[in-house]
């Protein structure tokens, strides 16, 4: 989950087939943005961009590699990681130095 930056109401990620779908928790309805990952997606995890402050969805892919993405915008991916091992799980962490959750 994470919160719009443009109207502050929140948002939920999940993948289901046709990609990955950001939707309105409380209101439901549609989604209201579809990303179009080129793998089947094992794990999701959203963290805040620390240059931009902005939302970043990480999906963690079949083809192993994580793709970052903007959950608001959509569109094709920011990042493209190649990890060379399936992807099964993500963490983020506040502060990557220390380890902090």
């Amino acid at each position: 989950t994470f919160v719009d930056p443009a109207t502050g109401e929140p948002r939920v990620a999940c993948y289901c087939r046709g990609g990955v779908k950001i939707y309105d928790p409380v209101a439901g309805g549609a989604a209201l943005v579809v990303i179009d990952v080129d793998s089947h997606v094992e794990a999701l995890a959203v963290f805040k961009d620390p240059a931009t402050g902005e939302p970043r969805l990480a999906c963690g892919c079949q083809d192993k590699k994580v793709r970052i993405y903007d959950p608001v915008a959509g569109g094709a991916a920011l990042v493209v990681i190649d990890v060379d091992s399936h992807v099964e799980a993500l963490a983020v962490f506040k502060d990557p130095a220390t380890g902090e959750p």
